[in-house]
């Protein structure tokens, strides 16, 4: 009985070990006792315990000799054969191979083995071994010999299939019989009991290493066939394919009885390398790591993307993957870096077919999630993770003079797949993690500093992008000086472009409140701008084009910052000029929409229906943008074409549901919405809209070079192209075009389209009137639910309730049209017509009542109040004096002052609000009227205007209740943009219930705005309009300076209390001085941001015809005639933007 113990242990043994592919370890064994022992001992006591095996110890020992010959060394890193590989090669080369050095010492084993054949010439293990001897001696036409004569080897697919019998996971220690004789036992007889039903898992049966053969004489074979017929690679792929079909059963079987880590598959560190499952099969996943990899660059070169071979790619790239999960990171780290270069490569060149093509397989063999669907950029996501690893475990920190190529590579890859998805903003942040741990491995990179320029633009982060920039120019100037150029010319003058673009689109939305202009950001983008002109090559015409491009926009964003009345018009025309330079070296969209632009500038090129003709050609060109379909839409209906006009916004908007929809379902193949349908029917119509307005082109014109997203037509599209090069690729080939501009988010399309809508509004107010419009803000505000869902604020409010009164409408003296220019107000002044007055009424049971009639002077103000507010008016007139003759300075200078001054609201009007905003709107938002209520504009408890000793405090209310659950990622798209955004939604309906005469609901609409943006500088402005309504100017001129107080810069607020002092001025009410405070004030508001605003130099005009200086008047009012033909439904800015 202890003999059969013995032989039982050392056949596990020896199996075990062989199985580990323990090649150069001292001790790779241990004794029955425990005790370690060497290879020659375990062989020894193999021979003398497990007699009658005498061709399995000298097969084993052979095979550790050539194994450590073929490594050239007896470590791990030697054994797996990562020392010798060329990091970016492809060519099967030596690999596999003894070294000449070593050809003597192998010859020598080989002459032992081929001594046996005669006495065990039906041993299959020893052809076997003799393959490997002769493919390793540089032989293979007689390995392919050796092979061919073992049995049913072409059928070893066949025979690991029938081993999957998956009953227990604890391991059987069975031995072979030693009555068995080894002819009777098949190929694998040598190392087999014959009597096993264990999984190919097992190692003391010797089923994993039967497999081991298998897989390796797999291997040997298609190797061989690689050097012998290197052009059949049909043949040599159909071999492979051979041990790849069996390898599901193996790492299944394996998964069961050696359960993975439970860390994550990509943890890296001791835990992984200990895992039992690579450990204890280390010799299995070398040949398997080989086999695999060998078949996928076989497969890169021959299997195409587009047709159904590719499905042979991607099984194997899934099954390479599934094996990786056994293996550390520092296995084989540069054959799986080649790896996952092709696997990525491979999923990003798929994303560019058409969108008619079906996903690859390794996304429709998923099952996806509703939390987290399976897509093409999830699975190229969890390959950069793995390929991460690797290099995190295998590669340093450059030293000097070093480059880390390979982690450089894999920010390409990131970002290439990045654009695969769309350059989606929502999807920037996984490439933020990569390029920042890309910055721990790198050292000033400038490949690394343009991509994070990019991407962390895209995330939101705007300040790590302007550094990123600076960055990346002052290294590749310094590498540059240096004589050692890292970039090309070409990627330098993009990349430069992109920045100074980037920079100007950060100078615009700068905000003028906080005291940040821009006008740093957009001095710093013409400087950046000349450092890419210095490496220009004027031949290259595309390039030149978006120079051009940029530099034309640039000339336009510093006259609108500089705010030089002495540059203004001269940087204007030389914006023109190179616009119209650009569109002749490359004609885009991106061009053709700032030429329509500048050609709508009130300077000496005006010319509004070349404006309208480009605008057109824009949205020919690029029909998915919704921006150029408003632009057109302005444009036209600044030529008074209502019809047309209508139908490119209609246009627009239906192009802007089209957008909502794609992104509310996502394509599962490639993340890409195909922009050759979305917005087809809508540049249909723009293009048809009506030929009087401009005429059309006789030709269309190219698309754009650089497109955000390039496909290709079907054709046959493989990942390595079948040539003779045995180099990857460059991953810079990857990367497309840097594109024009940024794709807009999600949230940017949701403020175009809304924006398109409330130009859809101003139009139709225009057009059929105030009433007409009041239908139409319902929809709109429908829409904005279904877009953002319901409002959850539920933030306490409080408010004061004054004794009933009778309030007095008094119409606009200046006719129902307010000034374009204003965001809120969209008619013009210049209109005909007075609204007849309307009476509010306040009976005796606290109703409310309008009527129409003959307006009242109210008389429930005591005198007290009267003198009050004339005294605050006073104080405000000194000080706006002063900042006028103090060289004009901004009325930040007294803002505490005028807040002071202003903010006292005693016996102030206040309406009521149970019926102040329309029940209707309150459902078209979602919103339970009865548990949400706005505040009072004058008795907000926070307010910095109000007295807090004057406020009637109420019994306090109960508490609001808690506001549903939101997700981080709601919390985040409610954003203060879009809260400005829906102030603004409630301030027009605010404009059209006064111009249409309910004034209560004026009332309740400003004080919702307020409630979604108390910093918004034009509620104030809409409440002073609402108070001349009601024919108090005093309160009014109040409100104005709160809204000048809140923002200095306000061109609504600078006007209309211009308006407020001329009309007390004419009354009698007031004397001369507030005439010259008109002057003052819109002198420096007319030579700065409002220097293109008509009502601006209308009523500077009349400020000076009532000083009695005619010349200036006429000028004046000349000028303003002159900018109010052809003006616009709404600011450009505000509506559009100044650019892309």
């Amino acid at each position: 009985m202890a003999h059969l113990a013995k032989d039982k242990y050392y056949w596990t043994q020896l199996r075990t070990t062989l199985t580990a592919g323990s090649w150069g370890s001292s001790n790779p064994a241990k004794a029955l006792n425990g005790s370690p022992i060497s290879w020659t001992e375990l062989l020894r006591k193999f021979n003398k315990h497990c007699h009658g095996y005498p061709d399995v110890s000298e097969i084993a020992s052979q095979t550790q000799a050539l194994s450590l010959l073929v490594a050239g060394g007896p470590t791990d890193d030697e054994l797996d054969g990562d020392q010798c590989h060329d990091e970016v090669s492809l060519a099967l080369g030596t690999e596999g191979t003894v070294a000449s050095q070593h050809a003597k010492e192998a010859q020598a084993g080989f002459e032992i083995l081929k001594a046996l054949e005669s006495e065990y010439s039906k041993s299959d293990s020893l052809k076997l071994a003799l393959a490997y001897y002769a493919h390793a001696l540089g032989d293979p036409s007689q390995c392919i010999s050796y092979l061919r004569q073992v049995r049913d080897l072409v059928n070893a697919q066949g025979r690991l299939g029938a081993l999957d019998s998956i009953g227990s996971n604890t391991l059987s220690l069975q031995a072979a019989s030693v009555s068995d004789n080894t002819s009777s036992v098949s190929f694998i007889g040598s190392f087999i009991s014959s009597e096993s039903t264990s999984t190919i898992a097992d190692i003391a049966e010797g089923k994993a290493w039967a497999a081991i053969e298998v897989i390796r004489s797999v291997c040997l074979q298609g190797m061989s066939l690689e050097k012998l017929t290197p052009t059949d690679t049909t043949t040599i792929l159909s071999v492979y394919l051979t041990a790849a079909q069996a390898l599901p059963v193996i790492e299944t079987n394996i998964s069961q009885s050696f359960p993975l880590n439970s860390l994550h598959p990509s943890t890296s560190g001791p835990n992984r390398i200990s895992n039992p499952s690579f450990s204890r099969y280390r010799e299995l996943w070398r040949w398997v790591e080989r086999v695999l990899r060998r078949a996928i660059i076989i497969a890169s070169r021959t299997c195409s993307l587009s047709d159904a071979r590719e499905s042979v790619l991607w099984s194997l790239f899934s099954q390479y993957q599934t094996c990786s999960a056994h293996w550390p990171p520092t296995f084989r780290a540069r054959h799986r870096s080649t790896t996952s270069v092709l696997f990525i490569r491979a999923l990003v060149l798929h994303s560019r077919l058409p969108r008619n093509m079906p996903p690859p397989p390794c996304v429709r063999s998923r099952p996806a999630s509703p939390d987290v669907p399976i897509t093409v950029s999830t699975i190229a996501r969890r390959a950069v993770q793995d390929y991460r690893d690797i290099l995190n475990a295998s590669t340093r920190f450059p030293k000097a003079g070093e480059r880390n190529d390979k982690v450089e590579e894999l920010t390409d890859l990131c970002v290439a797949v990045w654009e695969a998805g769309g350059s989606k903003n929502g999807e920037a942040a996984w490439v933020m993690e990569i390029l920042w741990w890309a910055t721990r491995l790198t050292f000033n990179s400038p490949r690394v500093f343009r991509h994070l320029m990019r991407v962390s633009e895209a995330s939101g982060d705007v300040t790590l992008a302007v550094r990123a920039l600076r960055l990346y120019i002052q290294t590749v100037g310094k590498a540059k000086l240096a004589r050692k150029p890292t970039e090309s010319d070409a990627t330098w003058v993009a990349t430069l472009v992109w920045g100074a673009r980037m920079l100007c689109r950060l100078s615009l939305v700068a905000d003028s409140a906080s005291g940040h202009r821009g006008i740093d950001e957009a001095r710093e983008a013409g400087e950046v701008l000349g450092k890419a002109k210095e490496r220009l090559d004027p031949s290259d015409k595309a390039l030149n084009a978006r120079v051009e491009l940029a530099e034309g926009i640039w000339n336009t964003v510093m006259a609108i910052k500089e705010q030089d009345h002495l540059t203004r018009t001269s940087r204007l025309t030389k914006a023109l000029s190179l616009l119209e330079s650009s569109i002749q070296n490359q004609p885009t969209s991106s061009a053709h929409y700032h030429i329509a632009l500048a050609l709508y500038r009130p300077i000496p090129g005006r010319d509004l229906g070349r404006a309208i003709e480009n605008a057109r050609l824009a949205v020919e060109i690029e029909s998915d943008n919704i921006r150029y379909f408003h632009l057109l839409g302005l444009l036209l209906a600044a030529s008074e074409d209502w019809r047309g006009a209508r139908e490119v916004l209609e246009a627009g908007a239906m192009l802007g549901d089209e957008t909502w929809t794609a992104e509310q379902t996502p394509s599962l193949a490639g993340d890409v919405p195909d922009s050759s349908t979305i917005g087809k029917s809508p540049a249909d119509v723009a293009a048809t809209s009506d030929a009087s307005s401009s005429a059309r082109p006789e030709s269309s014109q190219t698309s754009e070079a650089a497109s955000t997203h390039t496909e290709r037509p079907h054709e046959w599209l493989t990942v390595l192209d079948d040539g003779q090069s045995n180099m990857l690729p460059p991953t810079a080939e990857l990367l497309q075009p840097l594109p024009d501009h940024p794709p807009p988010s999600a949230t940017e399309h949701f403020e175009h389209a809304l924006q398109l809508r409330m130009t859809q509004l101003a139009l139709t107010e225009l057009v059929e009137g105030p009433e007409i419009t009041e239908e139409r803000w319902l929809e709109v505000f429908q829409w904005f639910a279904t877009r953002r869902g319901p409002e959850r604020d539920q933030s306490q409010r409080t408010s004061i309730e004054t004794a009933p009164r009778s309030l007095e409408v008094k119409p606009e003296t200046y006719g129902p049209r307010s000034i374009t220019s204003f965001q809120n107000d969209t008619s013009s002044m210049f209109a005909p017509g007075l609204t007849p007055p309307i009476t509010v009424a306040h009976d005796e049971n606290g109703g409310t009542s309008l009527q129409n009639g003959t307006p009242k002077t109210s008389t429930d103000e005591s005198e007290k109040e009267k003198e009050k507010d004339k005294s605050a008016g006073k104080k405000v007139q000194k000080m706006l004096k002063n900042r006028v003759h103090k060289e004009q300075r901004r009325i930040t200078t007294i803002g505490r002052k005028i807040g002071h001054g202003v903010g006292r609201q005693r016996g102030g009007l206040t309406l009521r609000r149970t019926s102040s905003t329309p029940t209707e709107m309150y459902k078209a938002m979602g919103i339970d009227q009865a548990s949400y209520q706005a505040s009072s504009i004058h008795s907000r408890r926070h307010s910095p205007y109000a007295s807090t000793n004057e406020l009637v405090r109420p019994e306090s209310p109960p508490p609001p209740l808690p506001p549903p659950t939101m997700t981080p990622r709601e919390r985040k798209e409610r954003s203060r943009k879009e809260r400005r955004l829906l102030s603004e939604l409630w301030l027009m309906s605010a404009a059209t219930f006064r111009r249409s005469g309910k004034i209560e609901q004026v009332r309740g609409a400003i004080q919702e705005a307020e409630v979604k943006d108390e910093e918004n500088p034009n509620v104030w402005v809409q409440l002073g309009l609402y108070h001349t309504a009601l024919g108090n100017p005093d309160r009014a001129v109040q409100a104005f300076n709160k809204a000048l107080f809140i923002f200095p810069e306000s061109i609504p607020a600078t006007v209309h209390l211009s308006h407020s002092y001329l009309t007390l001025a004419k009354e009698g009410e007031s004397d001369m001085d507030n005439v010259d405070l008109v002057v003052g004030m819109l002198s420096d508001l007319t030579q700065g941001p409002g220097w293109d605003v008509p009502e601006a130099w209308y009523f500077l005009g009349k400020a000076h015809g009532m000083r009695g200086i005619r010349d200036r008047e006429r000028e004046c009012l000349g000028f303003a005639l002159s900018l109010a033909d052809g003006r616009p439904l709404r600011d450009f800015g505000e509506a559009v933007g100044w650019c892309l």
